[in-house]
């Protein structure tokens, strides 16, 4: 009797610890129990990788350069989905654009999305008013 007590409580720990790893899998969800392992090993892995290095205002310039080319080949040109390929051309310049001013000190609109004609305009005067070209 004993005995079959003693495997009755191991197969509940199995099946326990099966439940567990099934939800884990398919939630994405680790064990509460186990979370704060987890969370110790996010922070650690988060301070040895350390904060990337900002790129060059020269190869930020000539991204700038690359992408307001872009604009204009998807400005004059019949490809299919025009209006959605500008958008996401003219978001890239404008995100580039940004990087760029912030290399340099540059004051930065915020803005969630692209910027507006107005806002690109006094952003590349700047640039140029500062002698930097593209």
């Amino acid at each position: 009797m004993v005995n079959l007590l003693g495997n009755v409580a191991a197969l509940a720990i199995v099946v326990a610890v099966a439940c567990g790893i099934l939800r884990w899998v398919s939630t994405g969800a680790p064990p509460r129990t186990i979370q704060p392992f987890f969370d110790r090993l996010d922070r650690l892995r988060a301070r040895r990788r350390g904060r990337p290095e900002p790129l060059p205002p020269i190869l930020l310039a000539l991204e700038v350069s690359r992408l307001s080319d872009h604009v204009r080949y998807v400005e004059h040109s019949d490809l299919p989905n025009k209006a959605e390929r500008l958008m996401a051309a003219r978001l890239a310049y404008d995100h580039t654009l940004r990087d760029y001013c912030r290399a340099v000190d540059i004051p930065v609109p915020t803005a969630i999305r692209g910027l507006s004609t107005e806002q690109r305009f006094h952003m590349e005067s700047a640039l140029i008013g500062a002698g930097h070209e593209w």
